[in-house]
């Protein structure tokens, strides 16, 4: 797997660096745990304060495009990131639905 960084930005507001990359590869797509290590190991970032934003893929490349949010310290990863990504990440469990109330029957007009 070849990285290649294209992009990145210190955003010294939310203490973390955005970083977008072009990750290549022979065979199938490698899995988001192995395109968060490779790209980690190139900007030499503590996986653990990594979170993987997006992977694109383009039909036909053997290559995806990834964006990348290092942070400097775990509570600003968990009070910046949403919910959805924290999960996706395995972060954190994932959030219970609330299960509606049986609605009483609508009476019909006449």
């Amino acid at each position: 797997m070849n990285v290649n960084l294209i992009n990145t930005t210190e955003n010294k507001l939310l203490e973390r660096k955005e970083v977008e990359a072009e990750v290549s590869f022979d065979g199938a797509t490698p899995k988001r745990a192995q395109i968060k290590d490779a790209v980690c190991q190139k900007i030499a970032a503590n996986p653990e304060l990594v979170v993987l934003r997006k992977v694109a893929s383009s039909f036909g490349r053997k290559a995806v495009k990834v964006t990348i949010h290092a942070y400097s310290a775990k509570e600003k990863l968990m009070a910046t990131e949403p919910i959805f990504i924290k999960v996706r990440e395995g972060l954190m469990p994932k959030p219970e639905k609330k299960k509606k109330a049986a609605a009483a029957p609508r009476k019909r007009k006449e």
